[in-house]
């Protein structure tokens, strides 16, 4: 533990670096939002000094700062998402916009609850404790099969610098550098995480730059001046119509998770009454700025049917980056290179976050008996040790599935991730809803929550609503994509060119492949997870004998940081 002195020393640092974020976002922010705080905040006599902990006898330690929950927040939607996924999306849609609507539901429950279970302890007791135990084991996989997917992507990136070297050295030494930033202390991982962030926030910020000015003519080369030109190109701005929105929905979905992550991180903040709702409330901002802002200069620089954008398959594809497009066109040399740097650090603080989520989401399992006993452990930093063991063994063996059977089931993981995340927010939205019913069925006034989730209930309603589409459009491309099946016939063929037989059925070379009118594989890559968390949810209702929690029954008092509110009479 550090003494009271250095901590005291360390705050000043830290008050200093959180005025520097702040100074950096605070004009484009409402002036209600300027401070991190809605107005009924301050309406209510709350003081953003006065550090308010939730009661814990859990053994974490609080010793992340407002800095940290800022980036945490920031840093789990600048990814690879928007990094390259950004491109797809490009091409399929044209300049479109998508914002997560769920920022503001996590917001009020982790202020209100600031523990490491957050959303997943969040269903046990606001809905069913066999919901919460699904969500919770959903939440955890899905993140597990994060980091594996991150090893494979760290691999191959420094490949592009060092080709001769096999990427499994890359891969293994990225798992050993997350683990040590997560072992000792989580001050090792909130400062990892800020600086990582911090270099994606100012690449996204030069890329506004240089774009804005490539667009205008200033720079270039060649110097041409590109105006809204890309928006008229043919079928521009919405390119694939619906289709193109759903499938733009689905990767930005997919881009957007990882800010929940605060919620989870509140149960370590040292003053969660204070750091998350600030953290929240920039983060919606910060994403119109970074994820609309970037698109929309793509959309001006780079048009859709750039061939180009055609050769984004995977993180091994940095040179057709849109970030590295753009550069490339202001005339910036090594533009491939800089953009492999900031993937790498973006692929790192993935798998960072991933491991301290995964973590922390464990060990409440298991604090809630729904793990075994042993990883209730926590070291003398304050980790939950095994915890962090296990998932480093499991994410390093899904690791090794990428190396097994043509990579089929890891690439059938990979595509699950996506489900995973949206059944992880749409268990958000109900929770929520479920709390809000309660709290004021039990009497108690709204006006004594830390922080109201602003647009409710219309905004959790429009976000489920989307998440459902969203789900149910993963399997999209099942049917608009055809599965080839190819025989291969016993004599040899040096003719490799394409004889169509029929609608269905062509040669080619030495095999016969066969057009299925649907895409079996993407379709139950796409929709498996679904029956799976049916399946975790009903058995352990029965085996457990769980109900249906009371709107009247539901507890409100634990871990809430104001446990004396007064309740009103209430009629309903």
């Amino acid at each position: 533990m550090e003494s009271s002195t250095t901590n005291s020393c360390q705050f000043d640092n830290t008050k200093a670096d959180t005025n520097i974020i702040q100074k950096m976002f605070r004009n484009i922010l409402p002036k209600k939002f300027r401070n991190g705080r809605s107005s009924h905040y301050y309406e209510n006599g709350f003081n953003d000094n006065e550090i308010l902990v939730a009661p814990s006898k859990n053994g974490l330690h609080k010793n992340l700062k407002e800095r940290h929950m800022i980036m945490i927040a920031l840093g789990g939607t600048i990814g690879t998402g928007l990094f390259l996924a950004s491109g797809q999306a490009l091409a399929s849609a044209g300049p479109a916009i998508i914002i997560n609507a769920l920022t503001f539901v996590t917001a009020e429950l982790a202020t209100q609850f600031p523990i490491s279970g957050s959303f997943n302890t969040f269903g046990s007791r606001f809905v069913d404790e066999a919901f919460g135990f699904a969500l919770a084991y959903n939440y955890y996989f899905s993140w597990v099969t994060t980091i594996a997917g991150e090893l494979v992507a760290a691999g191959i990136i420094v490949q592009f610098w060092l080709p001769h070297f096999p990427s499994i050295i890359w891969s293994i030494l990225g798992m050993a550098i997350m683990f040590l930033l997560n072992a000792f202390t989580v001050k090792g991982y909130g400062e990892a995480e800020y600086w990582f962030a911090m270099i994606k926030v100012v690449t996204v910020l030069i890329f506004l730059l240089v774009g804005v000015l490539v667009d205008s003519g200033a720079i270039g080369k060649p110097k041409k001046t590109y105006g809204f030109e890309n928006w008229k190109l043919d079928k521009a701005p919405f390119v694939g119509g619906v289709a193109g929105v759903i499938t733009t929905s689905i990767i930005s979905g997919f881009a957007f998770q990882g800010t929940e992550a605060v919620g989870i991180a509140a149960g370590e903040s040292a003053n969660p009454k204070r750091d998350v709702p600030r953290a929240m409330n920039g983060t919606i901002w910060r994403i119109v700025l970074f994820f609309v802002g970037a698109i929309f200069v793509m959309g001006l620089v780079i048009p859709y049917n750039d061939p180009d954008l055609a050769k984004i398959g995977g993180v091994d594809n940095i040179a057709v980056s849109p970030f590295t497009l753009v550069f490339r066109k202001s005339g910036i040399p090594g533009a491939e290179h800089i953009m492999n740097a900031v993937i790498l650090t973006t692929i790192l603080s993935a798998g960072n976050s991933g491991l301290y989520l995964c973590t922390r989401i464990f060990w409440t399992l298991a604090m809630e008996g729904k793990a075994p006993r042993i990883f209730r452990h926590i070291n003398k930093g304050g980790i939950p040790i095994w915890c962090l063991v296990l998932t480093t063994v499991l994410a390093t063996s899904l690791f090794g599935l990428s190396f097994v059977g043509n990579q089929v089931i890891y690439i059938w993981l990979v595509n699950m991730t996506s489900v995973m995340g949206f059944i992880a927010w749409l268990g958000i939205a109900i929770s929520h809803w479920r709390f809000r019913r309660a709290y004021i069925l039990q009497g108690y006034s709204l006006n004594d929550l830390i922080y109201k989730a602003l647009f409710f209930p219309v905004g959790p309603f429009l976000a489920s609503l989307l998440i459902i589409v969203c789900v149910f459009g993963q399997g999209y491309s099942a049917f608009t994509t055809k599965q080839v099946n190819c025989t291969m016939l016993e004599e040899e063929s040096s003719d490799f060119n394409t004889y169509q037989l029929n609608d269905n059925i062509f040669e080619q070379g030495n095999a016969t492949c066969t057009k299925s009118s649907v895409n079996l594989s993407t379709l139950l890559s796409g929709y498996v997870i679904l029956p799976v968390f049916v399946i975790m949810f009903v058995v352990y209702k029965i085996v457990k004998k769980t109900r249906f929690i009371p709107l009247r029954e539901i507890d409100l008092i634990t871990d809430s940081v104001n446990q004396h509110a007064p309740r009103e009479t209430s009629n309903i």
